[in-house]
């Protein structure tokens, strides 16, 4: 019996061993499913009891993948920066426009000016007008101021009063008391009849500025006490405080004198020589200090208060058209002016004339004609290097046209506009001159 029962149990488990060599079969044999560029296999279990299926190991299949999107990912961000750079150097620009200084430019001529009449056969080439001189004199009167005070006195006038019934003569000298107490004296005798009244001179007996007081009532001290209420003093005006002087001339008088009547005689000249001569566009006249001569109707120390003084001086004149001058001024600036500059403003006004010398005999002036223009840099003038401005800043770019003097202003403009750098090539700066 015991042996039945043991090959029993060989006969299952030999059963059971193959039902697993069949089931493991199906499972290797399974369908495949594909999804997202991965593999896996998926088992077609029957009975819950199955064995767990068997994990796939898929690191060495996912190597390549990984590989080939890295390259994808390096091409498109080495695509992506090349349209950077691309976009960079084909749209970013600059463009900078100068505003020239306006600078000065100087220089002078020496000219010869014939006198016409004097020289009739001269050429076209020199400057013809007038040289000649004509005389100028002038009067004038002037006050002296040497001043020496020889006393003082306090003067007016009072009128005296009598309510008497006999007349009351007062000699000169007679005192008159104000309420105040300041004491004046009459000057002439005069007699004031009984009812009556007499206007006398009087003065101050110590003169001062304090006794030149207002209308004032007065006293007679000298009159019995009894009478002086009814003969007394009214005065209706100030008395007034006067200085007793001698006004002599001094030096400084004659001097003072001179000097103005030269500055009024100077401008009677220009007024002169600018009337005689309107007909020519440009005069120059010199007074001849040498020339001039003086009369004085009084000497120094002399007592008077005024005095007169005349004076006589010689004076040159020289006229002219400047239309020839001008011309030769404009041409002595073009030839001093740098290559890189344009004249841009010079008119006749920019002209001033002084004389050197003259000959009144060959009917010669030697002048000297000073004069000045404006110059500015030329459209075409390469006053900045562009290799200098590759690279700047705004900042940098600001400061290094800040140090130009040729420039008095800019214009910067950036494109795009958020771009502040200048490009690293030449041909993306632009920089014009603006007039």
């Amino acid at each position: 019996m015991e042996e039945i029962n043991q090959v029993s149990k060989k006969i299952v488990v030999r059963k059971l061993k193959n039902r697993s060599k069949k089931t493991e079969s199906k499972v290797k044999s399974s369908l495949s499913i594909v999804h997202g560029g991965r593999t896996t296999f998926r088992a077609l279990a029957t009975n819950n009891d199955l064995p767990a299926p068997v994990k796939t190991d898929n690191s060495q299949n996912n190597k390549p993948i990984n590989i080939y999107r890295k390259i994808a990912v390096s091409f498109i961000f080495l695509t992506i920066l090349l349209v950077a750079i691309i976009f960079y150097f084909s749209l970013v620009k600059v463009s900078i426009v100068l505003i020239p200084s306006r600078e000065d430019i100087n220089s002078s001529l020496t000219l010869d000016v014939y006198d016409q009449q004097k020289n009739p056969v001269l050429n076209n080439n020199v400057i013809l007008g007038i040289v000649k001189q004509v005389e100028a004199k002038e009067l004038g009167t002037y006050q002296a101021s040497g001043k020496e005070i020889l006393g003082q006195e306090v003067v007016g006038k009072v009128i005296i009063i009598n309510n008497y019934n006999k007349n009351q003569p007062l000699a000169a000298t007679t005192r008159l008391l104000s309420s105040d107490n300041k004491l004046f004296r009459i000057k002439n005798t005069v007699n004031v009849p009984a009812g009556g009244e007499v206007e006398a001179e009087v003065y101050a007996d110590e003169p001062s500025q304090e006794m030149a007081i207002g209308p004032a009532k007065f006293t007679i001290p000298g009159l019995w006490a009894g009478l002086q209420d009814k003969i007394y003093g009214q005065s209706q005006t100030a008395m007034k405080y006067k200085e007793k002087t001698r006004i002599t001339i001094q030096q400084s008088d004659i001097d003072q004198a001179v000097n103005d009547l030269k500055a009024v005689l100077a401008t009677k000249v220009k007024e002169q020589i600018d009337n005689d001569f309107k007909n020519y566009d440009q005069v120059i006249y010199e007074i001849d200090n040498n020339s001039i001569t003086q009369q004085l109707d009084s000497k120094v120390g002399e007592e008077k208060d005024k005095f007169s003084l005349s004076i006589k001086t010689m004076v040159t004149a020289i006229a002219f058209a400047d239309e020839k001058v001008f011309q030769l001024a404009k041409q002595k600036l073009a030839s001093v002016l740098p290559d890189d500059k344009d004249l841009i403003s010079f008119s006749k006004k920019d002209i001033a004339y002084n004389l050197n010398n003259f000959d009144l005999e060959q009917g010669m002036a030697n002048i000297n004609a000073i004069f000045a223009g404006k110059m500015s840099l030329k459209k075409e003038s390469e006053v900045i290097n562009k290799n200098k401005l590759i690279g700047l800043t705004n900042e940098q770019l600001i400061q290094y046209l800040n140090s130009i003097p040729e420039i008095a202003g800019y214009e910067i403009k950036f494109f795009p506009s958020f771009i502040k750098k200048v490009p690293n090539l030449v041909d993306r700066i632009d920089i014009r001159i603006k007039k």
